[in-house]
């Protein structure tokens, strides 16, 4: 059989046969197709035609299959499987219920709320393969630049060095406020109060982060500090988390940091509150402008009805 005959078979026609081979009758597969018994006899004639042998033997009660028939109606039936499938997997690509997003995370999100954002997500697009990248808040806007990652977690302040241009291409979903604490050695005077004034912490050595990596949020201390007419005396400077607790557990100093630290129990060192009222820090979920996948649009609807719905706090 040439291609000028095969190439003009129609999905029908198969399904028409297979249904014909299951039910072994044409009344029983006419109703079961819902049509006309004669038209389907007739379409099925037309199927053997353009084929070039016979499908099934008409002689037999039940319908039986020709030995053409049985190899022949055998592959039909996976190619109509396969396509069914194929159908199905593009429209639950369209509906963003397959495929993968790459996601960027620091240690701010990570200690929060990623676990409910992963989970709720999960729960609704199981088939969805999530990729996490942990990146400090500088390498995840420049990989949300050059569309490197999809999405991207950080504090807002880190959007405020970016000059006018670069900042309109991106856009960002509120994920969660949180205020700063104070971080105190454990065997600091201060750690046995609950609440503490950066008044009494005048001319004390301070763990901070460094300007030119986290500038945003370095001012914001800054100014706090100045409020409560506070000078810290900056021993060490250090752009992670970790090293902040581990230089606070030595006795180096004391820190300000976001409060999602809390999660981490590091031994050495004590959360207290601040009796000065604290600068509200904003985590986002931050995309490019111009990223229109809709498994990243699903991904975003859960994040900001987790944070509208009080689930992250």
């Amino acid at each position: 059989m040439g291609f000028s005959r095969w190439h003009e078979l129609e999905f029908r026609h198969l399904e028409y046969a297979i249904t014909l081979k299951q039910h072994q009758g044409f009344v029983q597969a006419a109703i079961a197709l819902g049509l006309d018994q004669g038209y389907l006899s007739k379409q099925i004639q037309r199927l053997e035609k353009k084929l070039g042998f016979t499908l099934f033997d008409r002689t037999t009660r039940p319908l039986g299959l020709t030995h053409e028939g049985q190899v022949f109606l055998k592959r039909a039936e996976r190619i109509i499987e396969q396509t069914r499938k194929a159908v199905e997997l593009a429209q639950e690509t369209q509906a963003g219920k397959r495929g993968h997003l790459d996601i960027g995370i620091n240690t701010s999100i990570a200690n929060s709320n990623l676990p409910n954002i992963i989970q709720a997500f999960r729960q609704q697009f199981p088939m969805v393969n999530l990729v996490l990248h942990e990146l400090a808040s500088y390498d995840q806007i420049e990989q949300l630049r050059n569309h490197q990652i999809d999405v991207g977690f950080f504090h807002k302040h880190n959007l405020q060095s970016l000059s006018k241009e670069d900042s309109e291409i991106f856009s960002n979903t509120l994920v969660l406020r949180e205020s700063l604490v104070l971080v105190l050695p454990e065997k600091h005077p201060l750690a046995k109060k609950m609440c503490v004034s950066l008044t009494d912490l005048n001319d004390n050595d301070f763990v901070l982060p460094p300007h030119s990596l986290l500038n945003g949020l370095r001012d914001q201390i800054d100014q706090l500090c100045f409020r409560a007419n506070c000078k810290p005396v900056v021993v060490q400077e250090a752009g992670w988390i970790t090293t902040v607790l581990s230089l606070v557990a030595g006795g180096m100093g004391v820190s300000l940091l976001p409060a999602n630290v809390r999660h981490l129990q590091r031994t050495g060192v004590v959360y207290r509150n601040l009796v000065e009222a604290s600068p509200v820090l904003e985590i986002i979920a931050v995309k490019h402008q111009n990223n229109e996948s809709t498994i990243l649009g699903n991904f975003l609807d859960i994040v900001k009805a987790l944070s509208e719905n009080g689930q992250i706090a």
